[in-house]
């Protein structure tokens, strides 16, 4: 599977740009457990919501957009063989995925 993932860290970088991963994904995978897999094998720079108890859908801390469509990280699942576009939710971006309400 191909993820480009939004990368920007306004501290440091005067323009976003897209990163590319290969992820080797499981059927039952959500989209935070992709960024987890990035984050755990590929790349530790990454920043994204990731809570203690999320995993249920409730929250919404997690929301980003995927393929350009707003999506949960913690209940999306993915198909294999699928490229996915991940994006913050909106612009006011603290670092890469991570967002200001």
């Amino acid at each position: 599977m191909k993820i480009k993932l939004y990368r920007f860290n306004p501290m440091t970088d005067s323009e976003s740009r897209f990163d590319s991963y290969d992820v080797p994904a499981a059927s039952n995978w959500t989209v935070m457990d992709v960024l987890d897999y990035i984050s755990e094998n590929l790349d530790s720079t990454i920043a994204y919501f990731k809570h203690g108890a999320c995993d249920h859908g409730i929250c919404g801390r997690c929301a980003l957009r995927v393929n350009g469509i707003a999506r949960l990280a913690c209940s999306t699942e993915i198909a294999e063989e699928e490229t996915l576009e991940i994006t913050p939710m909106n612009e006011n971006v603290i670092r890469d995925l991570v967002v200001k309400p």
